[in-house]
Order: C-alpha cells, then structure tokens, then sequence
C-alpha cells in the first residue's frame, strides 16, 4: 500500500480509537496515581496500591510510548520508525500488558455473572490495541 494512504488510514485509526483511549485511559491512569500518591490509605491496603500503581504507570508508559511512535512514523514514515529506539518500544508493550489486563478484567467480571457495567473499562485501554498492533505492523514490513 502506498505511503501517504497508510499514513491516512493510520490518522484515521488514531482519532477514531487511539484519542478516545488516551483520553479516558490516561484520566484513569492519572486518577490512580493520584489515590496512591495522596489517598491510598484510606481505600486500599499497601499491595492493592502498589498493583494499582504498577497497573496505572503501566498504562501510561504504554500511553507516552504510543503518542511517540504515532508522532515519529506520521512526521517521518516507516523508516524512522524502524531506527526509533528501544524506549517507546517498550513503553507501548507496557501499555499493551496494562490493556490485556483491563480485557481480562472485563472478561473475568462478564463471565463471574457480575455488573455490565464492567463493559465500560473497555474504552480505557484496548482500543489502543488495535493503533499498537498497526504500528509494529508498520514497524515489521518490509519497504519493496
């Protein structure tokens, strides 16, 4: 596929799932670090926050390393992304272990005959997924 209409669908892809997502993930993830930095406490015991934290910087590091790499291939294309380092690389595999988890959190609440209302955490972080599959994607192809 031609460049400049891989790069349309990708900007197309980023608004309609990835802004959503960093959106409501990256309130989410800010609303956790903030009951662990000043009101953990009072809700959770000290592993509970710690996991919360973890989950919550995780997000955000997947977060951070999205919007670099979706920054590096729409200004400079495939090549660049491929010669990007290692940092936002691993920042996004946080992000998409952060993601996964929100799925099985999801999933576990769905088939446990609990609330619907978990359905909601899906707008959190998995729609990410799909713009981090397309950019290793990117990242994978060879140019011919």
């Amino acid at each position: 596929m031609e460049e400049t209409l891989q790069r349309r669908l990708y900007i197309a892809q980023a608004l309609l799932f990835g802004l959503p997502a960093l959106v409501a993930g990256g309130g989410v993830a800010g609303l956790a670090v903030y009951l662990f930095c000043f009101d953990a406490h009072s809700y959770l015991n000290n592993r509970e926050a710690l996991f919360l934290l973890s989950w919550a910087l995780a997000g955000l590091c997947g977060l951070l390393g999205w919007v670099w790499l979706s920054v590096v291939y729409l200004r400079r294309g495939r090549a660049a992304l491929r010669k990007t380092g290692r940092l936002p690389w691993v920042g996004l595999v946080l992000g998409v272990l952060a993601a996964l988890g929100v799925v099985g959190l999801v999933a576990y609440n769905s088939l446990s005959g609990s609330s619907w209302r978990a359905l909601g955490y899906l707008m959190v972080g998995p729609p990410l997924l799909v713009c981090s599959a397309h950019l290793a994607w990117l990242r994978g192809v060879s140019r011919r």
